[in-house]
């Protein structure tokens, strides 16, 4: 019997990495789970991963930034599974710079992912849960919410954001049965950096002793399975892993209704010596 048995979750950004991980952890306990992302290819494949283990899914390709494609996803969800108990508003970008040398079309692309999205998921799973008796939202930040240095200062202030929006969604909907938890991973080796430059994504994999070249490394791409675990079995505590942020999403709701976790802020163990 799973600790999610009779629940139905949503995921953004399912397709990879976090979003992935979780969507997956949520379905072995149990949950129906609807996926939402870019590509219908790989969500296909998150949701061939939980089928094929018993599990019920559903995937829509979508843009998190278009309220009608969000609430397409959550009702949809909601009508095949019954009802909606928890939302997870993962999906992100992240792009490197700071704000002298900033490209406004990046920045926007931050805040409308970020910000505007996550704010209409929040909304979008706010009124579903209300006809429904509560659950749970959870809204993955970053440790970046916490600091800001000379770059990635909008990325940065994007996470603050989160936040913020967090802490008031949580007063406004707690006498609804809906708790609102911020999870804030620190340096977790996912796709985020499907958006750096070439130069910069080859150099970082090279660091990490990834040929990238041979591994296929390329800018706009996913970071190669083999690689991602390679480097978190070789170099334990540098980095986490998305399933251990998907653990502590699992943490915040499976919770008593007695317990509300606001936050939730994992850092990998040299991570944190590292100020990561």
């Amino acid at each position: 019997m799973g600790k999610l048995d009779g629940k139905t979750a949503v995921v953004t950004g399912g397709s990879s990495g976090i979003g992935r991980s979780t969507a997956i952890l949520l379905a072995a306990e149990g949950a129906a789970v609807a996926i939402g992302g870019r590509k219908q290819s790989a969500l296909d494949e998150v949701a061939g991963v939980i089928t094929s283990s018993g599990g019920r899914a559903l995937a829509q390709a979508m843009d998190v930034r278009d309220e009608r494609q969000v609430a397409k996803l959550v009702d949809s969800a909601a009508g095949e599974f019954g009802g909606l108990n928890i939302m997870v508003n993962n999906a992100g970008v992240s792009f490197p710079g700071g704000i002298t040398d900033g490209n406004v079309e990046e920045w926007r692309e931050m805040l409308e992912t970020n910000v505007l999205a996550l704010l209409i998921g929040c909304r979008e799973a706010a009124r579903v849960m209300k006809e429904t008796g509560g659950g749970d939202i959870v809204n993955i930040s970053s440790v970046a919410a916490r600091a800001t240095g000379a770059s990635g200062q909008v990325y940065s202030a994007t996470k603050h954001a989160v936040n913020a929006i967090s802490d008031g969604l949580r007063q406004e909907v707690h006498d609804a049965g809906i708790r609102v938890t911020v999870v804030m991973p620190g340096g977790t080796l996912t796709n985020f950096g499907r958006t750096m430059p070439q130069e910069v994504l080859s150099n970082a994999a090279r660091a990490l002793g990834i040929d990238p070249e041979a591994e296929g490394v390329r800018h706009g791409e996913y970071l190669p399975a083999e690689g991602v675990e390679r480097i978190l079995r070789e170099q334990p505590g540098v980095f986490l892993a998305a399933q251990d942020i998907a653990n502590a999403v699992l943490y915040a709701v499976t919770q008593p209704p007695s317990v509300q976790v606001d936050e939730v802020l994992v850092r990998p163990s040299i991570g944190l010596s590292l100020g990561g």
